[in-house]
């Protein structure tokens, strides 16, 4: 029987870096096919090929390495069962929502993983992470999601929530996808396979910035934001999209300058309503967005793509109030 094929693409981070024995310090590996050597027992049950798509820290991924991850998998799409990117856990959030309106009618699983440690640490969860990763890309599921330790999330509502081994990350307002334990439980809530036909769409918009709301938050502030004449605005506000009145002026500048915001909240599992208050649903008549409960994260990279999508305002509220990889409850 002919093992499964499963592509591994290679960005960086620390699972790609060693422990030099003699000095003490951590440096890059010499080879990505040096991986091949921590997992012997997967060259049985899978065939492997690395790609090699760029090799920076995590901190340093920028939207075009999640165009040219999209459009490598796309470009070998059909030659494989699945695929697995290997990527630091800094910004791996950010990165999996990207490649989840990048690719969409996924009918494969494409899995993030990393780590924290390096892989030859033999206190590390880099190796641990590379087997789960590969045995999920394996299974019946499709579409973007993220894996340490056994366990796998939806990639668009996964949260770095901590620098620990067994809980980096979490998705606060969905179960996991997977979990691995003496048998494989698989949630009734992901995406299976199933004949689709994939659309890659890779195109970000890197004028937008995030504002965080704070008490005391200055108008000159507010003002020296939009003197970087952004493309769009994400607002992280409070509870369901709540905003001080005295920025209501502010948000009618930014409205006349036909610049979209998108409205998010800070709390781990808030979800925005502009209809809830009768203050709030000014906001709808400006045109504002609301970016429901999606994670900062994940509106900011999708206000990102839906620029590089459509300027027209109606089509644009569309896009970012409408799950289209299922990044949000509608």
């Amino acid at each position: 029987m002919a093992r499964p094929k499963i592509a591994l693409l290679y960005v960086g981070g620390s699972i790609g870096m060693q422990m030099n024995q003699k000095t003490g310090r951590i440096e890059p590996i010499e080879s990505l096919t040096e991986i091949h050597r921590f997992l012997p027992e997967l060259q049985r049950e899978v065939a492997l090929r690395f790609f090699s798509v760029t090799n920076v820290g995590s901190s340093d991924i920028a939207p075009e390495h999640w165009t040219d991850v999209a459009k490598l998998i796309q470009e070998i799409y059909d030659e494989y069962e699945g695929f697995v990117v290997v990527h630091g856990t800094n910004t791996m959030s950010y990165t999996a929502a990207a490649l989840s309106f990048a690719l969409q009618g996924l009918s494969k699983p494409v899995v993030l993983t990393g780590a924290i440690l390096p892989i030859n640490d033999i206190a590390g969860d880099g190796r641990m992470n590379l087997i789960y990763a590969i045995r999920t890309a394996q299974l019946d599921i499709a579409e973007v999601c993220v894996v340490l330790g056994p366990q796998a999330f939806r990639g668009n509502r996964v949260k770095k929530v901590d620098q620990s081994l067994f809980r980096t990350f979490d998705t606060p307002t969905l179960p996991k996808l997977v979990l691995f334990n003496s048998t494989v439980t698989l949630s009734p809530l992901r995406m299976v396979r199933r004949k689709r036909t994939l659309s890659c769409k890779p195109g970000f918009d890197e004028n937008v910035v995030m504002v965080t709301l704070h008490p005391g938050i200055s108008n000159a502030y507010l003002d020296a934001v939009m003197q970087s004449k952004p493309h769009g605005i994400i607002l992280r506000t409070y509870g369901p999209g709540m905003i001080p009145e005295k920025l209501f002026p502010w948000i009618e500048k930014v409205a006349e300058q036909d610049i979209p915001v998108v409205i998010t909240s800070q709390a781990l599992r808030g979800h925005v309503d502009l209809q809830r208050y009768r203050k709030q649903m000014a906001f709808e008549q400006l045109g504002v967005i609301s970016g429901k409960n999606m994670t900062y994260e994940c509106a900011t990279v999708k206000l990102m793509w839906a620029l590089t999508q459509s300027r027209n305002p109606r089509r644009l509220r569309t896009l970012m109030e409408t799950s289209l990889a299922g990044e949000l409850d509608e």
